[in-house]
């Protein structure tokens, strides 16, 4: 065969296969676009999500109780699916449509999370009205029998089992080192309750009035002048050097209240302020209502003792494991002996499934026996937290998303993604948003994807990154390098919802009938400072500097400023077992 017949019987042979290849390739570059758009819009309407829930607690004077929490992040959800079914609105996938390929999104919060998923409505209450003998559902009712519904499930806490011939406890975790113990040991309850909670910290110490974390000591915060806010109070006249609020009324302006500084104190979730004003009456706020304090007085609002008594109760709860404390025969507890909700040991199964592969000690740290510190990030203890917390979480999630295979109208096929592990380290030590987009097609697959955003400023978890140094206006992260040989002599530690905008909606009227009532909203910040261009606007921050260890002055006086912050702060979240101070006589 001549050269030219070979040339066109090669042109004939491969010209086809290079335009299949091209169109493969082409198809597959779109796919891969498509599948990075899709994973930008799950990741923005998550964001959207959790930035509400943000936003809803931080304007929430009772984001601590249960039904309010539900409430935020009820609402949070509705946001995430608005903000999808917008950046989805050119493709024709509506809020309803996208619902049905969104197997589950899970919110994770300080001692557990909730699974936002569908369930079938199952009526059990019979119309007796219409038939006495009950074999007929309500004919009115809200829901129809067997509809698929959408909501959330239980709360979940982050606990795990151990048993032994020493005891048999359940421990539930949180994103701190705060644990809470329940059961027995030795075949007795725990304490007077059954129950014993706290924070476990290694290098924590008190003599006498002498309180120490890490070899610095931890200060009374009487009469701080950092610890003041600005709040607004509805209606108030008494303006002093405070921002007066005025509202046009029928042409007339109004005060409608003002905004003013209050020396305050947490305790227990809540915050009470002294009125300088008004004889120094002690309130809180409640949804913007003034609520006047009996129990509580000037001088314990004041003389702020929160991060010294935290320091306290983690000394007294250490002290329970050591020899003749009642948590001693704990000391021993090890991964081992945990155990799966039908009561197997999890160390008899096979190494890929069970989720505490390695045995180790979990309490051995609380007293340095490893060299690292229980609190620390890398301690057996935080590890085996974590695992617990994973654990629980994916197991939950496999089963919602698998359920989901039975009701949705879809005809797509649900299952658990595999998240990386450097993704579970952090959605196991921050409130966080995860949500899932399964289902839809992208040319040349279906799309599977998840998205996660963690909350780092919230009224629920003070983390170790929520303190900020405050110094001369200007509030920095703790690690930011421009606090080296700063003077701080004048600075103080403070959390970051300090810093945060607030909205309140103020209102004028006549009276409650009064049809001619004005509304509107105002924004203002509980502390008027700037953020340090270096770590708070761009998020810079080196992490030379070691609090932990800290051997130059300024480092200590650092030290003091952050423990004694992050202390207070802790001391004043609201925990179940927390109790309240005794009323100090002015």
């Amino acid at each position: 065969m001549k050269i030219q017949g070979l040339a066109v019987l090669a042109i004939i042979l491969i010209l086809p296969m290079a335009i299949i290849l091209n169109s493969y390739s082409a198809n597959e570059i779109k796919t891969v676009d498509l599948q990075m758009n899709y994973d930008s819009r799950l990741k923005v309407a998550t964001y959207d999500g959790i930035k509400a829930f943000q936003m809803n607690m931080s304007n929430s004077t009772t984001s601590d109780f249960s039904d309010s929490k539900m409430r935020d992040i009820k609402a949070a959800i509705k946001t995430f699916y608005n903000s999808l079914s917008s950046q989805f609105s050119m493709t024709g996938y509506g809020e309803d449509v996208l619902q049905d390929y969104v197997p589950a999104i899970v919110y994770t919060l300080y001692d557990g999370y909730y699974i936002y998923s569908d369930y079938l409505n199952d009526l059990d209450v019979y119309d007796e009205r219409n038939n006495p003998d009950g074999d007929r559902f309500y004919s009115d009712a809200t829901y129809k029998d067997k509809e698929k519904l959408y909501g959330l499930k239980p709360y979940v806490y982050y606990s795990c089992r151990y048993t032994s011939s020493n005891f048999d406890v359940v421990i539930t975790y949180s994103l701190d080192s705060y644990i809470t113990i329940q059961g027995t040991i030795n075949n007795q309850p725990i304490g007077e309750t059954g129950s014993a909670s706290g924070y476990l910290l290694s290098d924590v110490s008190v003599s006498g009035d002498t309180v120490r974390y890490r070899g610095i000591d931890i200060p009374e915060e009487q009469n701080n002048p950092g610890l003041i806010q600005q709040i607004y109070i509805p209606g108030e006249q008494n303006v002093g050097s405070g921002k007066r609020i005025t509202i046009n009324y029928k042409d007339e302006i109004k005060t409608a209240g003002a905004i003013k500084n209050y020396p305050y104190r947490r305790i227990n979730g809540t915050k009470y302020y002294v009125d300088r004003d008004n004889g120094n009456e002690v309130f809180s706020m409640i949804n913007d209502n003034v609520i006047r304090s009996t129990n509580i007085n000037q001088n314990l609002v004041e003389t702020n003792t929160n991060a010294k008594d935290f320091y306290k109760a983690a000394s007294e709860f250490k002290a329970r494991f050591q020899p003749g404390g009642d948590l001693y025969q704990l000391r021993s507890l090890s991964t081992n002996d945990a155990i799966d909700e039908n009561g197997n040991n999890y160390s008899t199964y096979a190494n890929d499934s069970n989720p505490y592969p390695i045995n180790i000690n979990i309490f051995d740290e609380l007293f340095n026996t490893s060299g690292t510190s229980i609190e620390d990030e890398n301690s057996n203890f935080n590890l085996h937290k974590r695992q617990v917390i994973r654990n629980s979480i994916e197991s939950n999630l496999i089963v919602a998303i698998s359920n989901y295979n039975k009701v949705s109208s879809s005809e797509a096929s649900f299952a658990m993604p595999k998240l990386k592990d450097e993704e579970w380290e952090e959605l196991t030590t921050n409130i966080s948003m995860i949500t899932f987009l399964q289902g839809l097609n992208i040319g040349g697959k279906i799309y599977s994807g998840y998205a996660y955003v963690p909350n780092d400023i919230n009224e629920d978890f003070v983390s170790e990154d929520s303190i900020y140094i405050l110094v001369n206006g200007t509030y920095y992260r703790v690690t930011d390098e421009n606090l080296r040989n700063m003077d701080l002599s004048n600075a103080i530690g403070l959390y970051n919802t300090d810093f945060e905008r607030r909205t309140v909606e103020t209102n004028y009227s006549e009276g409650d009938e009064d049809p001619d009532k004005v509304k509107k909203n105002v924004y203002y910040y509980p502390r008027e400072d700037t953020g340090a261009y270096s770590s708070i606007i761009n998020l810079n921050s080196n992490n030379n500097i070691d609090l932990k260890n800290p051997t130059e002055t300024w480092e200590r006086n650092l030290a003091q400023l952050y423990y004694t912050a992050l202390g207070r702060e802790r001391y004043g979240m609201f925990r179940v077992n927390n109790p309240f101070p005794t009323t100090l006589e002015p």
